[in-house]
């Protein structure tokens, strides 16, 4: 993993690849060496390789996409906006690319669902929605060039909402509807705070 790391983030200095695919290369080494590391210890359950998607819904899901799509620089896609169906999707990676340092074919990028429904609209299934009782505290997004200073500047000049520094590597901020979003250096993982 660090021989990766170390040639990825050269490649990424040299200006040879950008910074979502240095992101999505660290990403996919790092739950590969975790992926590996579990199989060998035969563990009940399953073992996630990658977050597969961030399904978000909130009052206005154009507003929120846009929102989304302006500070990471994401595509939308598969818009749906029907009687049924008010979503769109948008890929941390270009469509169609596969995400860097994956070799199968069959390992598609993570995404955010962003959508907006009815409180009485039922599932796919027909039954009754129930009334939401759990909540997600915040989403965090790593980024590889996180600079706190400079991106808190850049975050004030788009115009985003209630930005805080929460330590050397983490900006918090607040979405289009008050939710709040986390940007985190490298140093920032699920073993340290970044500290």
């Amino acid at each position: 993993m660090y021989g990766l790391a170390a040639t990825k983030l050269e490649e990424f200095e040299q200006g040879k690849i950008s910074r979502r695919q240095l992101i999505q290369s660290l990403t996919v080494g790092a739950t590969s060496v975790g992926a590996a590391g579990a199989a060998s210890a035969q563990q009940a359950g399953v073992t996630p390789a990658l977050v597969n998607h961030v399904s978000y819904t909130c009052p206005d899901f154009h507003k929120a996409a846009d929102w989304y799509a302006k500070l990471f620089n994401l595509e939308q896609v598969g818009l749906k906006d029907d009687d049924k169906t008010h979503e769109v999707t948008l890929p941390f990676s270009k469509m169609g690319e596969q995400p860097l340092g994956v070799t199968a074919k069959d390992v598609p990028p993570s995404f955010m669902l962003i959508r907006s429904r009815a409180l009485n609209q039922p599932t796919a299934t027909g039954t009754p929605r129930p009334t939401p009782t759990n909540v997600v505290n915040h989403m965090a997004y790593t980024v590889a060039d996180f600079d706190s200073a400079r991106i808190q500047a850049q975050l004030k000049e788009m115009g985003i909402q209630n930005i805080r520094a929460a330590g050397p590597n983490a900006i918090h901020m607040d979405d289009a509807f008050g939710y709040d979003v986390e940007i985190c250096g490298l140093a920032n993982n699920a073993l340290t705070d970044g500290a």
